[in-house]
């Protein structure tokens, strides 16, 4: 992109990313730099390099050197923050994520300042363009980083904020997103909610193996295993916020919702075939059931997946 205003070339070396699903944020550890035209006024100097991170929350923010270098001012330092990003969660735990750090100017109109990429300076380190950015030892527990990505644009206020001495009615300052894309490690969460939730179907499943006068029995452990499965979803849901859709495991939980409650039909339905003397078609049903069931779940499981 070319800008014909004076430009701050931004670059960022990012230490340590620990994302908050609940709360939709990132914590990240990261240096910065800053490169603009050389000013020699300190305040001009000062509001030309004013610059602000509207989608964070900043902890720490220390300055580590100033220096003109050519013709051009330098200034980096090292940055701690929570930062907010836009989730989506349609197919958690198989989501992928894009966190977001985005800076924009402060005090200048974009017709002022640009902000974009120090390019110049991360060509020089020969690093693979989708990963700018990256420590190559940054780590996470959860998620693995996938690449990164920068873009400059603008964004506009529509008012004045007050100032009603200004001949535009809005203002438009220049912004630079930068993009982490991160891909969880879905193996550790399948297993913490797939074995738990397949040990609560198979003690639903064992009604398939329970004489049909045992009624009782049968329907005591189906609604034990519609409570425990219904327990241990909301206990699941805490790590994620409240969201209008429905994810890659709610799917599934519902689905076992459904085949519990079939089940438990089932043991009813045997239950009087037997009292009316159709022990065949009883036997039948319970036959049908043991290969239903869980072919059912698991086609269903797939499918979800697949399509996540």
């Amino acid at each position: 992109m070319l800008f014909r205003s004076p430009a701050i070339k931004v670059g960022y070396y990012i230490k340590s990313i620990e994302i908050n699903n609940k709360e939709e944020s990132a914590e990240i550890d990261f240096y910065y730099w800053y490169r603009f035209p050389n000013i020699a006024d300190s305040t001009e100097r000062a509001d030309f390099s004013t610059l602000e991170f509207v989608n964070g929350d900043i902890s720490m923010n220390e300055i580590q050197e100033e220096k003109v270098i050519g013709n051009e001012y330098y200034i980096t330092g090292r940055i701690k923050g929570k930062f907010h990003f836009k989730s989506d969660f349609v197919s958690y735990p198989f989501d992928k994520q894009k966190i977001l750090i985005q800076l924009e100017h402060a005090v200048l109109t974009d017709d002022q300042v640009m902000i974009c990429p120090d390019t110049i300076s991360y060509l020089r380190t020969g690093k693979n363009r989708e990963l700018w950015g990256i420590s190559n030892d940054l780590e996470s527990k959860d998620v693995f980083f996938r690449k990164t990505e920068f873009l400059a644009d603008k964004r506009i206020y529509e008012t004045d904020f007050g100032d009603v001495s200004l001949e535009e009615k809005e203002s438009s300052y220049s912004r630079l997103s930068y993009y982490v894309y991160v891909e969880r490690n879905a193996l550790p969460y399948t297993l913490k909610f797939l074995l738990p939730l397949l040990i609560i179907l198979g003690l639903a499943y064992l009604v398939f193996y329970i004489p049909a006068e045992d009624m009782e029995l049968a329907c005591g452990l189906t609604v034990t295993s519609l409570l425990a499965a219904i327990a241990f979803q909301w206990t699941l849901s805490d790590d994620l916020p409240s969201v209008g859709y429905l994810t890659c495991v709610d799917k599934i939980f519902y689905l076992g919702y459904v085949l519990i409650m079939l089940a438990m039909v089932q043991t009813v339905w045997t239950y009087h075939l037997e009292k009316d003397g159709k022990i065949k078609l009883s036997n039948a049903m319970e036959i049908g059931g043991r290969w239903v069931f869980p072919l059912v779940f698991f086609t269903g499981v797939i499918f979800f997946i697949a399509n996540t």
